[in-house]
């Protein structure tokens, strides 16, 4: 059976009654990059953290493999990755090192295997120099390179990322998008919640865009993120390509293309 991840028609309240999401149902299988794509508020954090299995849906259900979370326990935890949108909440160890290390320490890697994926990490991540220091001496973007790094290290099959570009420098990003190419070679599972259209349109396969808690409309990029009017109209800013189409081409009756290297091929 083909390993997919999804939620189906799930909803969340909060204790208050607070409705972050609404009957939202999304899939993922192996080699697949998929972009939760909304406005701040959306509820893609709390989608997010119910596929990591850290908080109960109110109603409805996520599957693995066709069975539920609950049934697969301690074993889930260990194949599914995550990264915070605020990456210091995810910095627990005493030195970088050490907090790289923790995922694969946790599935039993030890001596020269761990060594070696901890300082690979470190060194795709461009932080090897950090090694030593404290985590909480670190800048936001060094921070968010380091929970990124400690991700690496872990390798889970399933990668869920909340809004991973939000700290991330310039290399940063560089590292994330080779991550991200990776992962879909080796057919793992991956979810990026976020904001970016840009981030969406380069590298998802799929897009589902989340507004108030329902997904509003679901595709490949080209067709969720070509109408710049209608993002716009949901608080989503449209990609790149798309707002320099639109200056370049106002009438035109075509769509528009959604990543830069399409856009270059039109001009």
């Amino acid at each position: 059976m083909t390993a997919w991840l999804e939620a189906r028609e799930v909803s969340f309240r909060y204790p208050d009654g607070t409705a972050a999401l609404d009957g939202v149902t999304v899939r993922a299988g192996p080699g697949e990059i998929v972009a939760v794509l909304g406005p701040n508020g959306s509820g893609k954090t709390t989608l997010l953290m119910i596929l990591a299995g850290l908080l109960e849906p109110t109603s409805g259900e996520v599957l693995f493999g066709g069975r539920p979370l609950s049934t697969l326990q301690d074993g889930y935890r260990r194949i599914c990755g995550v990264l915070f949108q605020n990456p210091r909440d995810q910095l627990l160890a005493p030195t970088v090192w050490e907090d790289v290390a923790l995922g694969p320490s946790q599935l039993g890697l030890g001596g020269e295997e761990l060594r070696s994926r901890v300082e690979s990490a470190l060194s795709a991540l461009g932080i090897s120099h950090l090694a030593r220091r404290s985590p909480h001496r670190l800048s936001s973007g060094q921070a968010a390179r380091v929970a990124l790094a400690g991700l690496l290290a872990h390798d889970p099959q399933i990668i869920l990322l909340d809004e991973p570009t939000a700290s991330l420098d310039l290399e940063g990003r560089r590292a994330l998008e080779g991550i991200l190419l990776d992962a879909r070679r080796r057919k793992k599972i991956v979810f990026v919640a976020t904001q970016s259209s840009d981030l969406a349109a380069e590298f998802a396969d799929r897009v589902y865009l989340v507004v108030g808690g329902r997904v509003r409309s679901s595709g490949r990029p080209e067709e969720v993120l070509s109408d710049g009017d209608a993002l716009e109209s949901v608080g989503v800013d449209p990609p790149t390509a798309v707002r320099v189409f639109r200056a370049l081409f106002p009438d035109s009756p075509g769509r528009a293309p959604v990543r830069l290297g399409e856009l270059t091929q039109e001009l």
